[in-house]
């Protein structure tokens, strides 16, 4: 199976841009490393892995649009609707061909595959299991946090974990991952925190981006998965060519 990751350096600057995505536009490559306290070459190698030929090629990428213009919707609402395409367009350009095929081989080489999610994570990842078991794979789906770090137990080489978390730090989750990886498992992380734990321990990893708008009407979590689901699709894409090319 495949490894292919941004460096500690690469990693932090992909965070510091997600960060600052909106500034983008505005930053030379030169700023942008000055920002990132990184080299400038340390910026070009990262957007390179995230698929962009270079910075100038990214930096055109991130470049502001107006809201849409649809009628019958107010300012905060055509925001809201902008948000939702911010988070899926700059998910589909970061996403690594490289690291999709990587966890597409994982995928067809494990004999079996865990998957852990945790709250509405879990949505994403039933959905990600249905399309598994199409496929005849051997999958099982753990959300709560006991089982997930007794079922770790019993993985071994043949096993992939493959681990949803929007940030990437969710404690129940590193905790079981950390104990599948101490008995060689493969494992997949899909998030959208290039710097977190989860991409450190992940042979593999899957980032999207997540919109630093949010709308908070309750004390719960209920921030966007859509990074999520859109990484689960592509995933899903690709492993289908696949087969159907085997």
């Amino acid at each position: 199976m495949g490894n292919q990751s941004l460096s500690s350096a690469e990693s932090y600057t992909w965070q510091i841009i997600q960060e600052n995505y909106e500034h983008i536009p505005q930053l030379s490559i030169s700023e942008l490393a000055e920002l990132a306290h990184v080299s400038i070459s340390t910026v070009n190698r990262t957007v390179k892995k995230k698929g962009f030929s270079g910075y100038t090629e990214f930096k055109y990428s991130t470049e502001k649009k107006s809201l849409p213009q649809i009628k019958g919707f107010s300012t905060e609402v055509l925001a809201a609707i902008s948000k939702n395409e911010e988070e899926l367009l700059y998910t589909i350009h970061g996403i690594s061909a490289t690291s999709i095929e990587s966890a597409v081989q994982m995928i067809d080489q494990s004999k079996e595959i865990l998957l852990f999610a945790r709250d509405l994570s879990a949505n994403a990842a039933v959905e990600m299991m249905k399309k598994l078991q199409l496929f005849h794979k051997q999958v099982s789906l753990f959300t709560d946090s006991a089982e997930m770090r007794y079922y770790a137990q019993f993985t071994n080489p043949d096993s992939l974990v493959i681990v949803l978390s929007l940030s990437g730090e969710t404690e129940e989750l590193i905790e079981a991952l950390k104990i599948a990886k101490k008995k060689n498992a493969w494992a997949i992380g899909l998030t959208v925190s290039a710097n977190s734990r989860l991409t450190h321990l992940a042979d593999v990893s899957l980032v999207g981006y997540k919109s630093p708008l949010e709308v908070h009407y309750f004390e719960l979590d209920v921030h966007s998965r859509l990074p999520l689901y859109i990484l689960v699709r592509v995933l899903f894409d690709a492993f289908s060519i696949y087969q159907k090319r085997k």
